[in-house]
């Protein structure tokens, strides 16, 4: 009686090859997914820490303006009650809590910053401070070599300070009916807003009451 063998095959090189070929391309897509996960969580993180120091920064920025002429007659020049200066980075004002001072912001790309109170000064637009004297209230994410981090095109709002700059402007904004104005125009009060070039876009504009401007009475006949 004759047997008959059955002839036994594995698997081939060009078989395992193959799979290891597979299984390679299968690790690379779910690497790059990874990493596409993990960035896009890193620039979430970073966008709402950054937004939220200048959402804290800018409210705290517009309590800081309240003082703006505080205790200072309304009768004394209104450059010397609050001054913009510096193409729009620093506005400074004059106040008296019982002495003479001066305050203000600083506004650049980096940040928005506090400028430290002055004591006996008397004059905003003769206020000045150094670099070193800005104290920070709302800085923009930088990367380990310091330069900022560049977020996406469409992103608005707190994205950036760079191009943001104070203005001032007359405005009739005195609240909760302070002075009857039947007879007489209502004195027009302050507005400090932090715009851009253009004006398209306000992060906040904040009325300064304690800054109106009282015309001066007809003299007598």
């Amino acid at each position: 009686m004759k047997s008959t063998r059955t002839r036994q095959r594995g698997q081939s090189l060009i078989s395992m090859m193959i799979g290891l070929v597979i299984s390679l391309v299968t690790i690379a897509a779910m690497l790059t997914l990874y990493k596409t996960m993990v960035g896009v969580s890193n620039e979430a993180s970073v966008a709402a820490r950054r937004d939220g120091q200048v959402s804290a920064g800018l409210l705290a920025a517009q309590i800081e303006l309240q003082s703006a002429g505080f205790g200072v007659a309304p009768t004394e020049p209104l450059s010397q009650r609050l001054a913009i200066s510096n193409d729009g980075k620093q506005v400074a004002w004059h106040y008296n809590d019982g002495a003479n001072r001066c305050a203000g912001l600083w506004v650049d790309g980096n940040g928005l910053y506090r400028l430290p109170t002055k004591s006996g000064c008397a004059d905003a637009s003769a206020a000045s401070w150094n670099a070193t004297e800005r104290v920070p209230m709302a800085l923009m994410p930088t990367t380990a070599d310091g330069s900022l981090i560049a977020f996406d095109a469409d992103e608005r709002g707190g994205a950036t300070l760079s191009g943001f700059s104070f203005r001032q402007e007359d405005a009739a904004c005195l609240p909760y009916m302070q002075q009857d104005f039947s007879g007489t125009p209502a004195p027009a009060a302050q507005r400090v807003a932090l715009a851009n070039a253009a004006d398209t876009e306000r992060l906040f504009s904040v009325c300064l009451p304690n800054l109106t401007v009282v015309s001066a009475p007809p003299p007598a006949v």
